[in-house]
């Protein structure tokens, strides 16, 4: 059969030293592991950091689907004698970028025989944008990298070698995948797909195929069957009852409810749907495929993989559809807004079309690299430029070295609690810092956390009456808050903290007093705690300056400018010189955060809650103008609405 690689890809042709393409691609991972672990966060991070580090550490159970494998190579990287334990767990992410980063420089010496090229490609898609940020912190989105670049890897491998021992390294790896994210139920079709045509064309070129292809694929499909073995975890791991322990999936039926996600059905419905809107959410993939790494050289990629195309069309397509089919099959089913939280929660998903991008890159380098000595320096320095353009751009954005924004924000929430206090986040960098300080540190055992799994859930509710348990159910959404944790209060005596103020259904006149960045419920007789929270929260850093951009740092920043404004709308009456202060810390709050519509909306909804209507219009009307088919904002402003006319 004849050698895939071609004059176009070939590059400068590597010596045949196997030595020396190791050197390459080992080279290439320890250059990126030396840059990730200069800017690898010494604590845990934003979204699910906190989360996915007690469950490594505690071998528990974090939210659907439950990543086992995650959890089981975090738990060994947990024991490691240096760091804290958050550091230990973000380390497992490092390690794991950089064997990417290698594998993404085998892949490249297989297509185009260049060091160069492979090397520089490697280095690029090393320091590109969001790649980088997940290199850093504690979350699945390496790994998951890893094993889909091994796949990828083992794929063209066996295409060029024909042994099915290749083959059925790949099928285990691919189940691998499976038990950590189900990206892989994604490139399903795909790589069977490149599996087929490959050996169509081996029986079209004369070299033949098994003599027992049904055999071979039916092995491949057991291979990849017998790794989702590691699901076992799940039952194993709840009946002990770990500190996390998500879904408590110790039945088959509970088991199939985590790893099917049925947690999350609710996504695929809570959004209309449209084409046009379809459409946008690929744009903005698009736009984040364009500023992933300096300044043109996506470009430059999506070139290389044209020449990828002409030369090697079937792998071009795995890599390409893949990519695509990542893209739009989280975005369909996510069905996103374009709110700066869910573009903070969705951008992972594009990770895997910057890999494949990369690969464009390294093809395109290895160009002027065949074409002796000057092109080999031209393509020398053309990396060099690429490589440190997309570092210098990302460093500072993606440098967590000295991020302590969330555990500082737990560990204020713990220290400032009243014994045996009930604590309601309405985040998860306040449910999972918290849940994270109190399992690895033991901090305020006595302190309740309770929206551990993303929905309200207590031993506490085991006295609810069936009828409202049958009303909430098993997963309560946020409407049902303000029922649950009115019957705490009315029965129970435990102090409960809030971080977002609302309105009970109790029983028993209550008061919602400010107590820093929580409000205490006061039943009848009780007196709120007279110390200044303020004063008793210890920080790192509250500069904007420090935040760097981070979604996670910016929003603890905007909290505490509008707990801050709530504090004293609660207090103030009808005094206008503190409601002046009040708009003011709202803008303070806006200006970190950015002018998103769903702030907006909250910043009305706090206005207009203390009866600052005008003020509250003008934050709604803003809010429609950057996304007008938001119900919230358009039901708000015309509530507001009505109460102006009423005034009037």
């Amino acid at each position: 059969m004849k050698n895939p690689s071609c004059d176009a890809c070939d590059g400068l042709r590597a010596a045949p030293s196997p030595a020396g393409d190791y050197a390459v691609a080992t080279g290439a991972g320890l250059a990126a592991f030396f840059l990730f672990m200069l800017t690898l966060g010494p604590t845990i991070t934003g979204e699910d950091s906190g989360e996915f580090v007690t469950a490594a550490v505690s071998l528990g159970i974090p939210h659907p689907p439950g990543y086992p494998l995650y959890c089981l190579l975090g738990h060994g990287f947990s024991w490691l004698p240096i760091g804290e334990a958050a550091w230990r767990v973000s380390l497992m992410s490092a390690v794991f970028a950089a064997g990417a980063v290698s594998l993404l420089a085998w892949t490249l010496l297989h297509l185009t025989h260049s060091r160069v090229a492979a090397f520089f490609g490697a280095l690029v898609f090393a320091g590109s944008r969001e790649f980088w940020a997940q290199a850093v912190v504690a979350d699945v989105y390496t790994l998951n990298l890893f094993l889909m670049a091994a796949c990828f890897l083992l794929l063209l491998q066996w295409s060029e070698t024909r042994r099915r021992r290749t083959l059925f390294l790949f099928a285990l790896v691919f189940g691998l995948g499976l038990t950590l994210h189900n990206t892989f139920l994604l490139l399903a079709p795909p790589c069977v797909f490149y599996v087929l045509v490959q050996d169509h064309r081996a029986i079209a070129d004369g070299e033949g195929a098994w003599t027992r292809p049904a055999a071979t694929y039916l092995a491949c499909v057991l291979i990849a069957a017998c790794t989702l073995a590691v699901y076992l975890y799940l039952p194993l791991r709840s009946v002990a009852n770990p500190p996390l322990d998500w879904g408590n999936p110790e039945t088959f039926a509970t088991v199939y409810r985590h790893v099917r996600r049925m947690q999350y059905d609710f996504m695929f419905t809570q959004y209309p749907r449209s084409v046009g809107r379809f459409l946008g959410q690929l744009a903005v993939y698009g736009h984040a495929w364009w500023r992933e790494f300096a300044p043109g050289v996506a470009l430059f990629g999506a070139a290389g993989l044209c020449l990828l195309f002409r030369r090697r069309r079937a792998y071009g397509a795995l890599l390409v559809s893949s990519a695509l089919l990542v893209i739009a099959g989280f975005s369909f089913w996510q069905n996103f807004e374009r709110t700066r939280e869910w573009l903070w929660v969705m951008r992972v998903f594009g990770i895997p079309a910057y890999y494949v991008t990369a690969v464009g890159i390294g093809v395109g380098l290895a160009v002027p690299a065949r074409r002796g000595r000057y092109g080999r320096r031209a393509a020398i320095a053309a990396g060099i430029m690429m490589a440190t353009g997309s570092v210098y751009m990302h460093y500072e954005r993606n440098d967590k070295s000295g991020f302590y924004w969330t555990r500082d924000y737990g560990a204020n929430i713990l220290v400032s609690l009243e014994k045996d206090a009930i604590y309601v986040s309405e985040s998860d960098h306040g449910s999972f810092s918290v849940l994270y300080l109190q399992t690895v540190f033991g901090m305020r055992p006595d302190v309740e956390n309770l929206r551990t799994y993303g929905y309200l859930e207590s031993n506490l509710f085991d006295e609810m009456p069936e009828s409202l348990r049958d009303k909430i159910g098993p997963f309560p959404p946020r409407r049902f808050d303000p029922e649950i944790i009115a019957w705490l209060v009315d029965h129970t005596s435990r102090p409960v903290y809030l971080s977002k103020s609302m309105r009970l259904p109790t029983e028993q006149p209550v008061r919602i007093v400010p107590a820093g960045l929580t409000f205490r419920v006061l039943r009848p007789g009780e007196s709120p705690p007279v110390y200044n929270y303020w004063n008793l929260y210890q920080w790192h850093t509250l500069s904007p300056d420090d935040t760097r951009g981070d979604y996670t740092a910016d929003t603890i920043l905007c909290e505490i400018a509008l707990a801050k404004a709530e504090g004293l709308l609660m207090t103030a009456g009808e005094e206008q010189s503190r409601h002046d202060e009040v708009l003011a810390l709202i803008e303070e709050g806006l200006t970190v955060y950015g002018r998103d519509p769903v702030m907006l909306n909250n910043a009305g909804l706090l206005c207009a809650r203390y009866r600052l209507y005008p003020e509250a219009f003008l934050y709604f009307e803003e809010a429609l103008k950057q996304l007008p088919h938001l119900s919230a904002p358009a039901n708000n402003l015309e509530a507001v609405r009505k109460k102006i006319n009423a005034v009037e």
